[in-house]
């Protein structure tokens, strides 16, 4: 009898457990009317999960997540703008967000683009304009990381991560922008925050040289980085370049970037001239010491990874040659005799 029992309790607990998953994997009764919910680019499965089960759209999140990962759909869950209706089972939800059926338009960000260059591409993919997208870039959207500051002219400058997008074509202006926030948030802030407090490669996977980095923000590695993408073509070369701004930094050198200048001009001139040096701004680096108030551009992972990273060398200067390869010295008058050199 007592063996009876036990398999009798067996059986009940299973029936039990049976009816909880098919009303886990039912559509939520809660819902009211159809939903729509955005699914970023970057997010993981989890993140998914926790969005669906935040929105009332699914009734467990373990049971979403175990469904994913026994159809083989990690990392095949498809950013983009969905209608989930109140009928809509569990699996339903998972096909949908695996075929992916939304109107989407591709744009890719190249490494070292401003905000203006992307708002300018954007405005070609888009329905909206430039200043659509402006407008939303001078102001921060809430991110602590963000600083606000009346000589930033874009407190989203150098944040915007340059990679190539699947973006909705619902999406408005400020949710496209906040879609690139979003992938340097996933990718590189806790491993930069990580980093500028004192911690090493195995809790960031990142090489830092602490004894260089220590002691700047956040947000002046990533205007570092942006002066690195700018000045250095070549990424063997953008070490060289982070150990030079360092290096003047250290020394209260004033940085005398001429990407910060092309910058204040707001286009690419082929030579800077005398005049265009002495623009009264904070992002010129001959008037004044120190870096500029923001990035200036979207800085590359290898930009990000050699302003944690510096070489260790005493360069002071450098200049460039023809083919964007650059050379580097300790001195000004080494500095000038090898430029005197290649112009003969």
């Amino acid at each position: 009898m007592k063996r009876k029992g036990i398999i009798f309790l067996i059986i009940v607990l299973l029936i039990a457990f049976t009816i909880k998953v098919i009303d886990l994997m039912g559509p939520n009764e809660d819902l009211q009317g159809e939903k729509q919910i955005i699914i970023r680019t970057g997010s993981s499965a989890k993140q998914i999960a926790e969005d669906l089960y935040r929105q009332d759209l699914i009734k467990s999140r373990t049971l979403f997540n175990l469904l994913v990962n026994i159809k083989g759909l990690e990392n095949s869950l498809k950013a983009g703008v969905y209608n989930i209706k109140p009928e809509y089972r569990l699996l339903d939800i998972i096909d949908l967000l695996a075929r992916g059926k939304v109107a989407t338009f591709r744009v890719t960000i190249p490494e070292g683009f401003t905000v203006e260059e992307i708002a300018r591409r954007l405005a070609v993919m888009t329905g909206y304009s430039e200043e659509d997208f402006l407008r939303y870039a001078r102001v921060n959207p809430g991110k602590d990381y963000l600083v606000e500051d009346k000589d930033i002219i874009y407190p989203l400058e150098g944040f915007l991560y340059p990679d190539t997008y699947i973006i909705p074509t619902e999406y408005k202006a400020g949710e496209i922008l906040e879609v690139m926030l979003s992938v340097f948030e996933s990718r590189w802030l806790e491993r930069i925050k990580a980093a500028v407090d004192g911690k090493g490669e195995q809790e960031t996977g990142l090489v830092v040289n602490k004894k260089v980095v220590n002691g700047y923000s956040l947000h002046e590695i990533m205007t570092i980085a942006s002066l690195i993408e700018k000045e250095a073509k070549l990424d063997e070369e953008k070490p060289l370049v982070a150990g030079v701004i360092y290096n003047r930094l250290r020394m209260n050198m004033n940085l005398q970037i001429d990407a910060c200048i092309q910058y204040i001009l707001g286009e690419r001139k082929e030579r800077i001239l005398y005049s265009d040096l002495q623009i009264d701004s904070p992002y010129n680096t001959y008037l004044y010491p120190g870096l500029p108030p923001g990035p200036i551009a979207s800085p590359g992972a290898e930009s990000i990874k050699a302003a944690l990273n510096p070489a260790d060398v005493d360069y002071l200067f450098y200049f460039a040659l023809q083919d964007g390869s650059h050379v580097f010295t300790r001195t000004y008058n080494e500095h000038l005799r090898l430029q005197n050199e290649m112009r003969r």
